[in-house]
């Protein structure tokens, strides 16, 4: 059997399977510049929809629409690779049993397809990030870090069903939560605005003699079901009934807290926790938001497509690198990037051994669009700009790396009277087990952050707040800057 090759980059395309980047990128085009459309057809221009009602109406359904044609497109794609997946997986397992060394040639089209299925549902993912202009309710629509196989089937008769929903209103839209990663509760969300805001409702759709009488059970028993009532759905139709009966109810649970938060534009706090930092944050009116860095890639990415590398420092403490597939293969791939980086920072220090020390304090060099592929909670590459710099990135011809200097960021709150440490230890431990958050990227001990300020006051920050750096493209000091309003907190806390 032939050796292995050890790919440094995502398989997307594959000569066996359609090309892909034509696909994303007519989805692209199709799907997020349907607002701009509407706009022109009406007599209008892009920016009258923020000073204009009726601009902002024929924009706003334009998009809904857009997007729910663009739905469609992805939803019958999406089923067709997976049905393709399902057939290639049995093929893999029976090349395997033979030693064919064909095998090979089938998992990379397999490969190929998952990778462009995950693309696909952060696309869809971003539509929603688009839509729904308050974030925290993603909050309460994820529930699992890794979201299971869907059936091509039942997702065929999903996306007839919200098709033939978006036909009946133009300021509603029906996505399907298995196109998406960030809704993991119903079937359909649906997403509805007015003059007041956006509004977010979940839709389940019942299908199956067995789902037809769970649910009958559960609405006679008011929502709930005893021990008893278990007992005996295991007894009359299996352990898997008692199952599909528990998941029904842990559901309809979810769905009520949605019920009760998905009004318009309504800030949320989570807990009392988050109530008394909101307060806090609101005492100017409206919570602070923060400034992103994503206007600073596409020159970047420019720079890396005409030069084969560039490099960015954000206030001093937070690096991006942006290189193309000629400079990595040039290197003779990542793995030696980090030693290569370090050099380009600090130029003046000559390759030696002793500078292997420095070399491991130095943070990791987080890849930027894999990272926000794969973590649920952050922004979509597939909505960053412009759409040339997603097909770049996407299709990884350009990578984007970025490196967060904890010892510089630390410092620069030094100076504004903010001490800093990792929280480590018996602290992270507590973290680890309660699962409040997951390490911090760059030092996989640590589960966030203690923060003590000049007044001898001390906050313990989730990693998921730093986090922000890469997952939302937040500079670090406009963490700070949000650090340093909650300085009116008068009781220690936790925020994510």
């Amino acid at each position: 059997m032939p050796r292995r090759i050890k790919r440094d980059r995502p398989l997307i395309e594959h000569p066996q399977l359609e090309p892909f980047e034509p696909q994303l990128k007519a989805f692209l085009e199709w799907g997020f510049d349907g607002g701009i459309r509407a706009l022109e057809a009406a007599g209008y221009k892009l920016g009258d929809d923020l000073v204009d009602a009726k601009a902002h109406e024929y924009f706003t359904n334009g998009l809904f629409t857009s997007f729910a044609q663009v739905q469609l497109a992805v939803g019958l794609t999406f089923i067709g690779l997976e049905r393709k997946r399902r057939q290639l997986s049995e093929e893999i397992k029976r090349r395997r049993l033979e030693r064919n060394p064909a095998v090979q040639d089938a998992e990379d089209q397999a490969k190929a397809i998952t990778t462009r299925q995950v693309i696909m549902t952060r696309l869809m993912d971003g539509i929603i990030w688009v839509l729904v202009p308050e974030q925290w309710i993603f909050k309460h629509l994820v529930f699992k870090r890794h979201i299971g196989r869907c059936n091509p089937d039942e997702l065929e008769k999903l996306v007839a069903i919200a098709w033939k929903q978006n036909q009946e209103n133009e300021r509603e839209i029906h996505l399907i939560s298995d196109l998406t990663s960030i809704v993991q509760i119903g079937d359909i969300v649906r997403i509805r605005w007015d003059e007041k805001g956006v509004y977010v409702r979940l839709q389940d759709i019942k299908t199956g003699e067995m789902n037809y009488k769970l649910s009958d059970l559960i609405e006679s028993r008011e929502g709930e079901l005893s021990l008893a009532d278990l007992e005996d759905i295991e007894t009359q139709y299996g352990a898997h009934a008692r199952d599909q009966a528990s998941r029904m109810i842990r559901q309809r649970k979810r769905f009520r807290v949605m019920e009760e938060i998905g009004r318009p534009e309504r800030v949320q706090a989570d807990g009392p926790t988050d109530k008394v930092i909101m307060e806090a944050l609101t005492k100017a009116g409206k919570p602070p938001g923060m400034a992103m860095y994503l206007s600073l890639l596409p020159d970047l990415v420019a720079d890396a497509r005409n030069g084969d590398i560039a490099v960015t420092l954000i206030d001093d403490c937070f690096w991006l690198l942006a290189l193309n597939q000629k400079w990595i293969a040039k290197l003779g791939g990542t793995g030696n990037l980090h030693h290569a980086f370090y050099h380009i920072k600090h130029p003046e220090v000559e390759c030696n051994v002793g500078e292997m020390e420095a070399l491991r304090k130095e943070s990791p060099l987080v890849n930027l669009v894999a990272h926000n592929m794969n973590y649920v909670m952050s922004r979509s590459p597939l909505i960053w700009y412009p759409k040339d710099l997603v097909l770049d990135i996407v299709m990884d011809r350009i990578r984007i790396y970025a490196q967060f200097d904890l010892d510089a960021f630390f410092k620069i709150a030094a100076e504004a009277n903010i001490k800093m440490s990792l929280i480590t230890g018996k602290k992270a431990e507590e973290g680890k087990r309660t699962r409040a958050s997951g390490p911090m990227l760059e030092n996989s001990k640590a589960y966030g952050i203690k923060v003590k300020f000049s007044n001898g006051r001390e906050l313990n920050l989730r990693s998921s707040l730093f986090r922000s750096v890469y997952a939302h493209l937040v500079g670090p000091k406009e963490i700070l800057n949000l650090i340093k309003r909650i300085d009116e907190i008068q009781e220690p806390v936790e925020i994510t």
